[in-house]
């Protein structure tokens, strides 16, 4: 990758071992240093049936001509030739071949077995749909932010069993030291005679320090997929919904801004300590040893009562990189609470206004951590982009809370394609991607949705076009970096967090591909998380618990003293630690367990020319779990069970989705079943139950030959209730019931339609608390102004459509909406229609006009402007249980 990605040393035991090994060359184990000589490297997780599927054979002499064999309880189910050699790793494995299978997709449980001069075998692994084999991936990663809090809010697990640093809940607050690279600072630290409660919060990684630094990229990451995503991340998941952890963690980022004063807090602990006082990162304990350790020796006194560092007095500018996530974590706090909890919610508005307002646009160093050298970081204008984005998406919103400065949200529109452009311009373009470092992946995502939500305004900074490029040059630049690598992954094995940019990396094509409407990096980003969980040299998946094989011996205190130190119960699932770097750091404390107990590198006969893995307590470099490393995860996973769109003909640009949707189960409607099965084409049927097999409409054999077709069945109500003027118990029975009829049907329903568009938040809840993906109005797009509902959508439960079809519409029209909306940088365009008869209904078209509409619609299919897709391919996600009134 470029030079500015950034070098970070986060951690903790005998810096100084640390400068010395970051110049040292690593030695390469000869190859007879190991017993075997090949191996096979696989996802440890496994392969969604629908995507590429690339193992690797790593071993010491040429296996050309090599055969392999996918086997099942003993059977062989696939077999194949072992592909290209793909280049040199090390001394030891000159030689790593591609084991290709994609071609195969039967479910189940494999392993590899490779016939050669050197056989081999892989651990096993499967074959399914992405729920399948990533919800308790994602599960995992919801129980390691648990596991992290701070506070009185910590959650009781096998690893925790107390709370930690309750004294922090009435903290002093300091001045910031001046400390050098190590974080060592002289004398005494400078009290500011303010206490504040900076209890709660997640610790930032395997220490017990606090970091807006770190905490508000999470909050980014993890808000934006319980928003996005609800049915993987969100309120719609039984197993891992991260609703309430995403607000345990921007209620301490509340707590660090005082916004009444105009003051940021970034720190809360002290890592390295001198010789008056010894700070977190020179003991080794429990988190609720820290209020009274050391009794009353002042040696410890920062330990027990934590300092609070202030970033600069009150009112001043704020360091862009803190203040444009920060705005933008508390900007989709109130996009994601206003409902739930509307006071929450107001509160993080005016913080993200606030913050946003005070970012100093003209910095010289940026503001992390204590000290510097652990954070680096050196861009921010990404991290205004995307702070200015999330107030567009909050302000557009409505139900806007008083006292507000800027209630147009085209303001912060102008202010996102501002820093867009000043990004994009400026000196580390395309220099990194999605991590701690750098946004701009996630930024210049949302704000190309955001740009189609505002109808893409002209005289803007930027474009969509623009957006687009920047993005796919930083994929383009990973996909050149794969290129020097037999394993293809899309970041240097021998730097710091590997594991976050690989992951990261999934998450930006997964953006890309939906945007686009297209596959361009789906085989890349199925292959850089495969890399991530055991596709690699090492054989190792870099998250705990996900996979067959991966760190045991995480620098990270609780697990260390509590956990096991041999991947058996408890571990810390779901953390994402380090991964490979270009050194394995030393050094130890009192208390810390031996760990591996025996001392033996697994991995050092895999190492490479300038990568190494050690799963080793000591190496902080490689095995430390941490919140920012592991925030990608998550939404990668979800991108995974949510799924991204399949390769087209023709892309490569921005696509119109277009879904073509029936209301009421009218009778008539059976006439489009003809039409859509000879164009290959399926639409939704919106289905009030209590109307189903009388006269004037279908009957339940119509709903079971629609579904057989392709075709999605959603529902209406029972019987076309407006459910905003019910209580909420009739309302639940109106879409619950309706619900759990058309699931008795046999047809597996996950959308519905409000009935006349009529709904409100409390309308919006009951659909989701009865099993929905998604509920639509029939209003809010049009081809003037707002030309297409975003992808995904903003707000799942409110989807915006154009204008319902009705007998005086033209076909020439409804062609308008979806041309408009590809002349406008694309997005979903859904058309209703209430009835197919000639003149019948005032809400109608003839069966000749919708012919002479799918006859052109196929033509804009065939030359790769549209996809045609039902709301359900749109929106994913799960077909939840029968929900009771």
């Amino acid at each position: 990758m470029a030079s500015s990605v950034t070098v970070r040393i986060r951690s903790v035991v005998l810096l100084a071992s640390v400068l010395l090994l970051a110049g040292t060359a690593l030695a390469t184990a000869p190859a007879n240093a190991v017993t075997a000589t090949a191996f096979v490297r696989v996802n440890q997780i496994g392969y969604p049936a629908a995507s590429a599927k690339r193992a690797f054979l790593m071993a010491s002499d040429v296996e050309t001509g090599a055969t392999f064999s996918l086997t099942s309880g003993g059977s062989a189910a696939f077999s194949g030739t072992v592909g290209a050699d793909l280049g040199t790793w090390s001394t030891a494995y000159p030689h790593v071949y591609a084991l290709d299978f994609t071609a195969f997709s039967t479910a189940g449980t494999y392993s590899i077995h490779v016939a050669g001069s050197i056989p081999a075998t892989s651990p096993p692994f499967k074959i399914g749909t992405g729920s399948t084999l990533f919800s308790q991936a994602l599960t995992n990663a919801r129980s390691f932010y648990g596991n992290e809090r701070d506070g009185a809010g910590y959650i009781p697990s096998a690893l925790r069993t107390a709370p930690g640093h309750l004294n922090d809940q009435n903290a002093m607050t300091y001045l910031t030291p001046h400390a050098n690279q190590t974080g060592h600072f002289k004398g005494d630290l400078t009290p500011l005679g303010v206490r504040i409660d900076a209890s709660g919060g997640w610790w930032d990684a395997g220490d017990y320090l606090k970091f807006v630094q770190t905490s508000s990229y999470t909050e980014d990451l993890l808000l934006g997929g319980v928003r996005d995503m609800p049915a993987q991340m969100g309120s719609a998941s039984s197993t891992s919904n991260f609703t309430a952890e995403a607000r345990f963690g921007i209620q301490w980022l509340l707590k660090m801004w005082d916004d009444s004063t105009g003051t940021l807090y970034y720190q809360v602990g002290i890592g390295t300590g001198n010789a008056k006082t010894r700070g977190d990162h020179d003991i080794w304990r429990l988190p609720q040893a820290d209020d009274t350790f050391g009794g009353t020796d002042p040696l410890y006194r920062y330990i027990r009562n934590r300092p609070v560092f202030r970033a600069g007095p009150p009112g001043s500018p704020v360091s862009p990189n803190l203040a444009g996530r920060d705005a933008a974590a508390f900007a989709m706090c109130f996009q994601v609470y206003k409902t739930s909890a509307p006071t929450l919610a107001a509160q993080c508005l005016h913080a993200a206004e606030h913050i946003f307002d005070l970012a100093n646009t003209a910095p010289t160093k940026l503001l992390t951590v204590i000290p510097y050298s652990f954070y680096p970081e050196t861009e921010w204008r990404d991290d205004l982009e995307l702070g200015a984005t999330e107030l567009y998406f909050a302000v557009a919103s409505g139900g806007l809370p008083s006292g507000l400065t800027h209630t147009d949200p085209a303001h912060y529109l102008a202010e996102a394609a501002h820093w867009a452009n000043a990004y994009m311009t400026g000196p580390n373009d395309a220099g990194d991607t999605l991590n701690l470092y750098d946004v701009s992946g996630l930024a210049h995502y949302e704000l190309y949705r955001a740009l189609a939500q505002a109808g893409n305004p002209s005289g803007l900074e930027t474009t969509p076009s623009a957006l687009l490029g920047d993005l796919k040059k930083e994929l383009d630049g990973a996909v050149a970096q794969a290129a020097t690598d037999p394993f293809g992954f899309g970041f240097p094995w021998a730097t710091y967090d590997t594991t976050s940019h690989g992951a990261g990396l999934a998450v930006m094509a997964s953006e890309y591909d939906t945007l686009v409407g297209s596959g361009v990096y789906a085989d890349h980003e199925m292959g850089w998380l495969s890399n991530i969980l055991g596709a690699n040299a090492w054989g190792s998946s870099f998250i705990v618990g996900d996979g067959s094989t991966f760190p045991h011996c995480m620098q990270h205190q609780v697990t260390n003293i509590v956990g096991s130190l041999d991947g058996s119960q408890p571990i810390l699932a779901g953390a994402a630690v380090e991964g490979p770097n270009g050194f394995a750091a030393t050094g130890s404390l009192t208390g810390m367990r031996t760990c591996p107990p025996d001392g033996v590198d697994t991995f050092a006969p895999f190492n490479g020319k300038t990568a190494v893995f050690k799963d080793d307590v000591q190496s902080f470099s490689t095995v430390e779990p941490a919140i920012d490393l592991t925030a990608s995860s998550p939404l990668a996973f979800a991108w995974e069970i949510k799924g991204t769109p399949p390769p087209i003909q023709g892309g490569g640009g921005p696509v119109t989705v277009v879904t073509i949707q029936f209301d009421d189960g009218n009778a008539d409607q059976l006439n489009a079943l003809s039409l859509l099965s000879a164009r290959n084409m399926a639409a939704t049927f919106y289905i009030n139950s209590g109307f189903i097999g009388d006269a004037t409409h279908l009957s339940v054999a119509d709903l079971q030959t629609l579904h057989a077709a392709g075709n999605e069945i959603g529902g209406h109500t029972i019987d076309h209730a407006n459910i905003k003027k019910l209580k909420t118990a009739d309302a639940r029975d109106e879409v619950c019931t309706d619900r759990n009829t058309l699931l008795g049907w046999g047809l597996p329903v996950t959308s519905f339609a409000y009935p006349y568009g009529s709904y409100d938040a409390d309308s919006e809840l009951v659909v989701h608390d009865c099993g929905y993906n998604s509920g639509r109005g029939v209003s809010g797009v049009d081809d003037t102004k707002t030309f297409a509902e975003t992808i995904p959508p903003l707000d799942p439960y409110g989807l915006r459509m154009t204008p319902s079809i009705k007998q005086g519409t033209t076909m020439a029209t409804v062609e308008g909406y979806v041309t408009a909306a590809e002349a406008h940088g694309g997005g979903w365009v859904q058309l209703l229609i209430h009835h197919l008869c000639d003149g019948c209904d005032a809400y109608s078209t003839t069966v000749p006009d919708f012919t002479t509409f799918l006859d052109w619609l196929q033509g804009e299919v065939e030359s790769g402007r549209v996809v045609v897709k039902t709301t359900d391919q749109v929106i994913g996600g799960p077909v939840q249980p029968p929900v009771a009134p």
